[in-house]
């Protein structure tokens, strides 16, 4: 059984700490502790399910829109 939170590398943490940053401008809720930390909780689970950082951001984007937030 896959543990809840994974283990990533210092590659891979700077991998998703910059797609952080870079989606949570992009979508414009930089300055949104409440958005960062929901679309932080997708990041993970996403990289959790297996998902390698550089894929991630394409499953951000194809998924469907929730109410408040795009991703």
């Amino acid at each position: 059984m896959r543990t809840l939170w994974g283990v990533a590398d210092p590659e891979q943490l700077v991998a998703l700490a910059n797609l952080l940053e870079d989606y949570a401008k992009e979508m414009g809720i930089a300055g949104d502790e409440e958005a960062r930390r929901v679309l932080a909780e997708r990041i993970l689970a996403l990289f959790n399910e297996g998902v390698p950082p550089v894929e991630i951001k394409r499953r951000l984007d194809s998924a469907p829109a929730l109410p408040s937030h795009p991703w």
